[in-house]
């Protein structure tokens, strides 16, 4: 299996419900809207991957961003934990975090799976 962040990352972008692309960082052409995946905790073993993941929903509004953000923890809590590799998944928080740089519209999902290696 691919790092826990490049599996979800090719997940989301497999999942035709989900209309946005998902990255692993900010794209240098931003589209209106998109995914970023990042990891920003969790415990690894030899056979089992414990990650903490920031799902973070852009948008150009900050209705659209959590429409985004409420779909993409739907899909998680039932398509993705549907995968072989994923044992559980959980989405622990959604909120309202824009940007600061940029000012765009943002939801961040904090999101606990854990995947077998």
């Amino acid at each position: 299996m691919a790092s826990s962040e490049a599996a979800l990352i090719a997940w989301l972008n497999a999942d035709p419900a989900v209309l946005v692309e998902a990255f692993g960082s900010i794209p240098e052409v931003r589209p209106s809207s998109f995914i970023t995946v990042e990891r920003t905790g969790g415990q690894q073993t030899v056979i089992v991957d414990s990650p903490t993941l920031a799902v973070q929903c852009w948008a150009e509004t900050r209705s659209e961003a959590m429409k985004l953000a409420d779909l993409v923890a739907f899909r998680l809590r039932g398509g993705w934990r549907q995968q072989s590799y994923v044992a559980a998944c959980d989405v622990n928080s959604i909120y309202n975090f824009p940007d600061p740089d940029s000012g765009q519209a943002r939801y961040q999902l904090t999101v606990t799976a854990t995947l077998m290696l």
